[in-house]
């Protein structure tokens, strides 16, 4: 991995292909880093430069303790610092769950800078009179999650999350993968994701390229995907037939796919609209 600083913070990002191609960014969800983006890259660097940063909090980039460290806002000035230590202008950006969270607010602070925008499993803002039922009810179990993580760690975490596996292997994976986390990182995020003050007015007002939005058919938290829709009528809306909450984790492939389709169109100068499910 590759890193750079800013502000006394360290960030890593792994890249992927020919840096003279268009380049691509990619930025993970909430307690992920950017090895989420392994099964994608090696197509996607077949035609693009692809860029994928660890987030603040995350893998193995800083981990500040100040919780204001970790606001939205900050973080989507990681991504155009990162686009300057790479001397890049105009960038294709994607995001999944929190990173589409920051990659929207990349998109409404620096428009000018991205030639379209791909929003997979996120929404606009954490709260709004306009979700439903079980996106509540989804905010709600993050929500104790990190009354847990408070309590007791990332570690105490995973040893929840594993105590309903029933299989050793994986449940050992579970609280792995969790004890790994930094617990400033999480607790850091966490509040800025649900503090968020939400983009909703600036939707239809900023965000100018092109933009693909993803969600899987049985992800509780779609109502989000439905309101950015609702705001951006000429957006590509893809739902993913038997798909919950992860679809570039869950359908690598349908979604690298279509990552790859969406670009081209627009390169080619077609039409970006359109609702389908796939």
């Amino acid at each position: 991995m590759a890193a750079f600083e800013r502000d006394g913070v360290t960030i890593n990002y792994s890249s992927w292909g020919d840096q003279s191609t268009p380049p691509v960014l990619l930025l993970h969800a909430f307690g992920a880093d950017h090895r989420m983006w392994l099964p994608l890259a090696g197509a996607l660097s077949r035609a693009f430069f692809v860029v994928a940063p660890d987030l603040r909090g995350h893998g193995l980039s800083s981990a500040p303790e100040d919780p204001a460290a970790y606001r939205i806002e900050v973080l989507a000035g990681d991504v155009a610092a990162l686009l300057d230590h790479l001397g890049l202008d105009l960038c294709a950006l994607a995001g999944s769950g929190f990173g589409g969270m920051i990659a929207l607010q990349f998109a409404v602070t620096w428009p000018g800078r991205l030639a379209g925008l791909v929003i997979s499993d996120s929404a606009p803002a954490a709260a709004s009179d306009r979700y439903d039922e079980p996106f509540r009810e989804r905010e709600r179990r993050l929500l104790a999650a990190e009354e847990v993580v408070r309590t007791y760690g990332t570690a105490g975490l995973g040893r929840r999350e594993a105590a309903s596996i029933a299989d050793p292997f994986l449940a050992g994976g579970v609280r792995h993968r969790y004890a790994s986390l930094n617990t400033a990182g999480y607790l850091g995020c966490a509040q800025a994701r649900r503090e968020h003050p939400g983009l909703v007015p600036a939707l239809s007002e900023k965000v100018t390229c092109p933009v693909l939005l993803c969600v899987g058919a049985d992800d509780a938290a779609q109502a989000g995907t439905r309101v950015m829709s609702q705001e951006l009528p000429g957006a590509r809306v893809l739902t993913f037939k038997n798909t919950g909450h992860g679809v570039p984790i869950y359908r690598p492939g349908p979604f690298g796919d279509a990552l790859l389709r969406f670009f081209r169109d627009i390169e080619e100068g077609n039409p970006t609209g359109g609702h389908r499910t796939v």
